[in-house]
C-alpha cells in the first residue's frame, strides 16, 4: 500500500476525495438543467440526484461495515425523498403529463422497493446479526434507485 492510513497526507488525501466528491455530487446534476428538456429542469432534479448516492451509498455503507451511519443516512434520505415525492411529481405533471403518467409503474416501483428497505432497516436493528437482511435491503434500495433513473430518463421528450 502507498500510503499508511494513519499519515497526515493519507487524512489530507482522504478530505480532498470527499471534498471532490461533494463538488462532484453537486455537479452532475446541473448538466441536466437543460432548458430544452422541461421535464429535467427543475431544483427537484439536483434534489433527487444528490438523494440517489445518499440513499444507496449508505445502504452500502452498512453493507460494508459502517452499519449504524450507513444505514442512519440512507433511511434519512429515503424520509427526506418520500417528503420531495409529491412535489417533484407535480411539477413533472405541469411539465408534460402525458410523459409523466407513462412513468407511474416505474415511480411506484421505486416508492414500493424505498419503502421495503425502510422495513429491512428497521429489521436490521431488531436482530444484531443479520447479514442476509442487510444484503438484501441494500439489494432492494439500490433496485429502487435503479428504477427511479428508468424513469428518470424515460422523461426525455426529444425525438431522436
Amino acid at each position: 500500500m502507498l500510503l499508511n492510513r494513519a499519515t497526515p497526507l493519507c487524512n489530507a488525501l482522504v478530505w480532498l476525495a470527499a471534498i471532490v466528491g461533494v463538488v462532484f455530487l453537486y455537479a452532475v446534476p446541473q448538466i441536466y438543467q437543460l432548458p430544452t428538456v422541461a421535464t429535467w429542469r427543475s431544483s427537484y432534479t439536483t434534489a433527487m440526484m444528490i438523494l440517489t448516492p445518499l440513499i444507496g451509498g449508505g445502504a452500502l455503507a452498512a453493507l460494508f461495515g459502517v452499519r449504524r451511519l450507513g444505514l442512519l443516512v440512507s433511511v434519512l434520505a429515503i424520509l427526506v425523498s418520500f417528503c420531495l415525492r409529491p412535489g417533484y411529481m407535480a411539477t413533472l405533471m405541469s411539465a408534460d403529463s402525458a410523459l409523466t403518467a407513462a412513468q407511474h409503474s416505474w415511480f411506484t416501483a421505486q416508492a414500493i422497493l424505498l419503502a421495503a428497505g425502510v422495513v429491512g432497516v428497521v429489521v436490521c436493528a431488531r436482530l444484531k446479526s443479520s447479514a442476509a437482511v442487510l444484503a438484501m435491503t441494500a439489494v432492494v434500495v439500490i433496485a429502487a434507485e435503479l428504477a427511479g433513473r428508468i424513469a428518470f430518463y424515460n422523461l426525455w421528450t426529444l425525438p431522436m
